[in-house]
C-alpha cells in the first residue's frame, strides 16, 4: 500500500512538472499574458482581413454582374426648366447589339416640341458613382425621333461595334434656339456640359442606361439599315396596348355569353310559368339582339389556351363597329377593315359619333310587348303590383333585365372597346405620317 501511494505521488509530480514546462514553452503562463494577447489579436485581425476581402470580392462580383445585366437606371425624369414629367420605356437593341433605341414619353397633352430638330443630346460614359468617363464603345452616332403627337421620343444610337457594357449618361436638351455654335468648340469640357449649370440654363433631362447589358430587349425593327418609326413604335408601344385592348374585348365576350345564357334560361321559365290558365307568350326579340350568338371557347376552355370567342350577329349598335379583330393586328391596319373604300377615316368616325348620339336602340327593349295567352297585355291590362300576377311579372322582369344587360355589354363591345383598338391604329398612322427626325451632326455630341 505504501509503495503504491508513493508511485502515484511520483507520477503526480512528474505530470505536474510536465504541464508546467509545456505551459512555459507555449507561453501560456501568467508571465506572458501581454505577448499572448498580441498573438491572439494578430490572428483575429488576419481573419478579419480575410473575411473582409472575401466579402468585398463577392460584393464586387455582384456589382459587376448587376452592371452587365441592368440596361436602364432611370425610370422617370423631370425636365429642368419646364418641369415636365416623363418616363423611360426601355432600352431596345438589334441582334448584333450595335444599334440601340432609348424610348421615352411625356403625357400626350404635354407642351413639348414635335419637331426633332429642336433637340440635341450629349452622351458621356459614367460609373456607379455618377463620375464622368469616356464612352468606351467606338464611333457612336445617333438620331432623335419624335413620334407624331403621341408624346413619345426616341434616341437611336448606332455604333461600328457592339455596345460595351458601360453605364452611359444620355442628356437630352429641348430648346428651340439650338442653332448656336457647338458648345464644345468654345472650350467647355464634358463635366461642364453635363453639369448642373447647363440644367439651369437649358431645358433638359438625363437618362442613365447601359445598351450593352444583357437585359436589353431585342426588337426586329432595329435590324433594318433604315429606321422605320412606325414599326419600332408598334413593337415598343402599341403591341402591349393592343394586347390589353384585345383582352378587354375577349372579357366582354365572356360577359355577353353569360347574358345570352340568362336570356335562354329565363325564356325557358317563360314557357313553364303559369297563373291559372294564363301564361306569357314568347316576346318578339328586338332586332338589335335577334339571332345573336357568342361562339367558340375561352382560353381556359381550350386546349391550346387561346380564346376563340366570337360574336355572331346580324346587327351593329348605333355608333358601333363590326370588326373581326382576331383576324388582324393594329400594324396590319384595322381601319381599312371598317372604313368604306374611298372614304376618309376621319369623316367615317365623325359620322359614327353622330350616329351614336342620335339613335336610342335601347328603346327597342323597353318597347317589348308582354302578351298573355288570352291576348291581354301584362303591363297594360294589369297592375305590376298585383299579387296574383306576380309569378308572370317576375319572369317578365328577369327576361327584360337579361335583354338590357346583354344590350349594354354588346354596345360596350361594338362601340367603346372596338374604338379603343381603332384608336391605336390612328396613333400608328400619326406616327407613320408625322414622325420627325434629327440625325444631323449637330444632334449628338459623344465624349470619347
Amino acid at each position: 500500500m505504501a509503495r503504491s501511494s508513493a508511485v502515484r505521488e511520483v507520477k503526480g509530480v512528474d505530470v505536474k512538472a510536465t504541464a508546467i514546462a509545456l505551459s512555459r514553452r507555449l507561453r501560456l503562463d501568467s508571465h506572458h499574458e501581454i505577448e499572448r494577447f498580441g498573438v491572439v489579436f494578430s490572428i483575429l485581425a488576419c481573419l478579419g482581413v480575410i473575411v473582409f476581402a472575401v466579402s468585398g470580392a463577392s460584393a464586387f462580383e455582384r456589382s459587376r454582374s448587376l452592371l452587365a445585366s441592368k440596361a436602364l437606371y432611370t425610370a422617370d425624369f423631370t425636365t429642368s426648366k419646364t418641369l415636365l414629367a416623363g418616363e423611360v420605356d426601355g432600352v431596345y437593341v438589334n441582334r448584333a447589339r450595335d444599334v440601340a433605341l432609348v424610348m421615352m414619353h411625356f403625357d400626350p397633352e404635354a407642351r413639348i416640341s414635335h419637331t426633332a430638330s429642336d433637340y440635341r443630346a450629349f452622351l458621356l460614359g459614367s460609373d456607379e458613382n455618377l463620375s464622368t468617363d469616356p464612352v468606351q464603345t467606338p464611333a457612336v452616332h445617333g438620331s432623335l425621333h419624335v413620334f407624331g403627337s403621341t408624346g413619345y421620343l426616341g434616341v437611336l444610337l448606332r455604333s461600328s461595334e457592339p455596345f460595351e457594357s458601360q453605364i452611359l449618361n444620355l442628356t437630352v436638351r429641348a430648346n428651340a434656339e439650338l442653332s448656336f455654335a457647338d458648345p464644345q468648340a468654345s472650350g467647355a469640357d464634358a463635366d461642364e456640359l453635363a453639369g448642373d449649370v447647363t440644367f439651369r440654363k437649358f431645358d433638359q433631362w438625363r437618362v442613365f442606361l447601359n445598351p450593352g447589358a444583357s437585359d436589353t430587349t431585342t426588337i426586329s425593327a432595329l435590324e433594318a439599315k433604315r429606321f422605320n418609326p412606325a414599326k419600332a413604335f408598334y413593337q415598343v408601344v402599341t403591341r402591349e396596348q393592343e394586347a390589353s385592348a384585345r383582352g378587354a374585348l375577349d372579357a366582354k365576350l365572356l360577359e355577353m355569353r353569360a347574358d345570352l345564357t340568362q336570356v335562354s334560361a329565363y325564356g325557358d321559365d317563360l314557357a313553364t310559368t303559369r297563373v291559372g290558365n294564363l301564361s306569357l307568350q314568347p316576346p318578339t326579340v328586338p332586332p338589335i339582339l335577334a339571332g345573336d350568338e357568342v361562339t367558340g371557347a375561352s382560353a381556359a376552355e381550350s386546349d391550346p389556351g387561346r380564346s376563340s370567342l366570337k360574336l355572331v350577329t346580324r346587327s351593329v349598335v348605333p355608333g358601333g363597329f363590326d370588326l373581326d379583330w382576331r383576324a388582324g393586328t393594329v400594324y396590319d391596319g384595322y381601319l381599312d377593315e371598317v372604313v368604306p373604300e374611298g372614304q376618309s377615316y376621319v369623316t367615317y368616325l365623325a359620322a359614327k359619333q353622330a350616329e351614336a348620339a342620335g339613335t336610342d336602340a335601347q328603346s327597342q327593349i323597353s318597347d317589348i310587348r308582354w302578351i298573355l295567352s288570352d291576348g291581354t297585355d301584362l303591363t297594360g291590362d294589369y297592375a305590376t303590383s298585383e299579387v296574383a300576377m306576380r309569378p308572370l311579372t317576375n319572369v317578365m322582369n328577369s327576361l327584360s333585365q337579361a335583354y338590357q344587360a346583354y344590350y349594354t355589354h354588346k354596345r360596350e363591345y361594338q362601340e367603346a372597346l372596338t374604338l379603343d383598338l381603332l384608336a391605336l391604329d390612328i396613333d400608328l398612322r400619326d406616327v407613320e405620317s408625322n414622325t420627325t427626325e434629327h440625325d444631323g451632326r449637330g444632334f449628338l455630341t459623344v465624349y470619347q
